[in-house]
């Protein structure tokens, strides 16, 4: 897992950065966190070598609360991976989420497809 990374921003619900937000990567497979770290003044954070898998990044209070869940996303190893996490994203099936353990909430996103409705790369284009 030697140069597996994942960098981010945390953004309020208006985009604008959230300093020294608390994030949580989660892996998907297994349900439990795989790291923890603070984002910068710019509401940026990352997460150098990560093991290859399916992650959720979680945006966290103080009291370990999850706040806002990111796209669910795959990572091979060697790769880098861009994602964000935003606050109040209105999304209808959110509704109930946050009432469950944040494992729930991982392994719900998962089933639920996430990936399709916040793909990280628009697919490359057919003209190859």
């Amino acid at each position: 897992s030697r140069g597996t990374a994942i960098l981010g921003n945390a953004w309020t619900a208006n985009n604008s950065p959230i300093p020294g937000a608390r994030i949580r990567l989660r892996n998907v497979a297994s349900g439990k966190i795989a790291a923890v770290t603070l984002a910068n003044e710019a509401g940026q954070f990352s997460f150098p070598s990560i093991e290859g898998g399916s992650y959720v990044v979680e945006l966290v209070d103080d009291t370990a609360a999850v706040l806002a869940l990111g796209h669910v996303f795959s990572i091979a190893p060697g790769e880098t991976v861009a994602t964000f996490v935003r606050l109040g994203t209105k999304v209808p099936w959110f509704t109930g989420f946050f009432g469950n353990a944040a494992g729930a909430v991982a392994s719900s996103a998962a089933s639920q497809g996430i990936t399709a409705l916040a793909p990280l790369v628009r697919p490359a284009s057919s003209g190859r």
